[in-house]
């Protein structure tokens, strides 16, 4: 693959409150960074993020690093105009640093079904996975809002239309693996994929759908959690936690198993590989706000997609999925 890459939260807030990444210091960011190129083997980092700041100082240092940075901005339950809104001025910050020479691609959204209001009915993330999964709630969407391809092509449409005026390098979009994006006003088909409940074969066979004649398919998202049985709920596997409990705490027990974490991660690369992807991010270098903790109930990093565990203290421990993924990157 031309394109080895790992994503990079700098800050986010899935849940409304409940930042992923409360503290942003920028020498371990640098540090981190440092890591993905030397170490790990990356030659591209995705950076998520709300924060504006936050991303142009992480990009600033991934350019600095040798990476290719790959700008994803992103708010959650905001409107499709918010979302643009916000995209407009991280697209300026992308186009002075692709100005001053790094090999920047711009992420005009990720995932916008289920993370914007507007596109099926919901006010809240859960709220419209409820309105896909129920087909008396999508019906009653349909009618507010028009089928729900129609609303999130449109809202792509402008999104483009809104990085293009504000960045000359490639655009992309992260898509989930069951959106029906129409790729033309992007340079790169992105697409988020992780398994679920499919048989390796299926999963990798699924790309071929992607797969266009003048664009690259990248695989913007892909990975696993670290316990047990966590690669047959993919995308879903970090639900186990309990944010709500005093501490948060895994909901249901589960048996940590970093060793079956590497062999899923290992298998899709080289699945995505043997696929003719032109690249794939890892997600993800670290869960900042899933702490590793010797309690088996307390060890939110169980229910992780991090290739490092973070410790209480803040400092990092490699886990086997480090050496999984830079043995494909060519890492040291």
């Amino acid at each position: 693959m031309r394109i080895r890459g790992v994503v990079y939260d700098t800050g986010v807030e899935l849940l409304p409150g409940r930042p992923s990444r409360p503290d942003f210091d920028p020498d371990q960011v640098r540090r981190d960074l440092r890591t993905i190129r030397t170490e790990l083997g990356a030659n591209a980092v995705r950076l998520i993020g709300r924060d504006p700041a936050r991303l142009r100082t992480a990009g600033t240092l991934a350019a600095e690093a040798g990476l290719a940075v790959w700008v994803s901005p992103g708010l959650i339950d905001v409107t499709p105009a918010a979302a643009r809104a916000h995209l407009a001025v991280c697209a300026q910050d992308a186009e002075r640093l692709r100005a001053e020479g790094a090999d920047v691609v711009l992420v005009a959204g990720w995932e916008a079904t289920l993370f914007l209001r507007g596109i099926v009915a919901g006010a809240t993330a859960a709220q419209r996975v409820a309105t896909l999964t129920s087909p008396r709630r999508l019906v009653a969407s349909t009618l507010r809002h028009g089928p729900f391809p129609w609303a999130l092509n449109r809202h792509l449409r402008r999104a483009a239309a809104t990085a293009r005026a504000h960045f000359a390098g490639p655009v992309t979009y992260a898509a989930l693996d069951f959106e029906t994006v129409d790729w033309t006003p992007f340079d790169l088909v992105g697409v988020d994929h992780y398994r679920a409940g499919q048989s390796r074969p299926e999963w990798a066979g699924r790309i071929a759908g992607w797969r266009r004649p003048d664009r690259p398919v990248v695989l913007t998202e892909m990975g696993c959690a670290t316990y047990a049985g966590a690669a047959q709920r993919g995308a879903t596997a970090w639900t186990v936690v309990d944010r709500d409990a005093d501490p948060p705490r895994l909901r249901e027990p589960v048996t940590r198993d970093e060793a079956g974490q590497a062999e899923e991660v290992g298998a899709l690369l080289d699945a995505a590989e043997a696929a003719g992807v032109e690249g794939a991010f890892v997600f993800s270098y670290a869960a900042f706000s899933y702490p590793h903790r010797p309690e088996p109930e307390l060890d939110l990093d169980a229910a992780g997609y991090g290739l490092v565990a973070v410790l209480p203290d803040g400092r990092v421990r490699r886990k086997a999925a480090f050496a999984a993924v830079a043995r494909r990157f060519g890492g040291s």
